[in-house]
């Protein structure tokens, strides 16, 4: 059985000591704010946007742009998938059961592009093709569940989901 060294790190005395400018506080002070603004920014960045294709028998069938989803957004999928009990006068809502399928067909349909959605998924001429009324219904309709899976692997990464050693990296830094 190994032990982990838990001693915290020792402090560079000079760093304790020096006094930080009215410049570089404010240097720093503009850094944090234009990063802060870039990451509230990051859903509606297309440099974030990752293309989409679905491909059967060796050919590209259509494609669509994603991009990444705010914690809002998912928990607003989420409960459009999630089956509530009647509730009683006083008692709060109790979920009873929740649609996996049908939540990850709104995570796909919430992170597809708005002009990609238009085309793909809020096709009138799809749906009355296909006979089907909403946009995660065509999603349903037409994506394969590995091909779901795929997709949610990559709105998790884009999401920020996936990133837990570099951010843990980045603290021991």
């Amino acid at each position: 059985m190994s032990t982990k060294n838990t001693a915290p790190e020792l402090f560079d005395e000079t760093m304790v000591n020096k006094e930080l400018s009215q410049e570089e506080i404010l240097l720093n002070e503009n850094d944090i704010l234009q990063g802060l603004i870039e990451c509230g920014r990051a859903k509606d960045n297309a440099d974030n946007y990752r293309k989409v294709q679905i491909k059967r028998d060796g050919a590209v069938k259509f494609e669509f742009r994603i991009r990444p989803i705010s914690e809002d957004e998912n928990q607003k999928c989420l409960r459009n998938a999630t089956k509530y009990a009647k509730k009683s006068y006083g008692q709060p809502k109790q979920a009873i059961e929740t649609d996996r399928a049908r939540y990850r067909s709104y995570l796909i349909y919430t992170a597809t592009v708005d002009e990609d959605r238009a085309k793909t998924w809020d096709n009138r001429k799809a749906w009355d093709a296909l006979n089907i009324i909403t946009g995660s219904d065509m999603i349903d309709r037409v994506l394969l569940a590995g091909e779901k899976d795929r997709i949610i692997d990559l709105i998790d990464e884009i999401s920020g989901f996936n990133d837990e050693t570099e951010l843990e990296e980045e603290a021991k830094n």
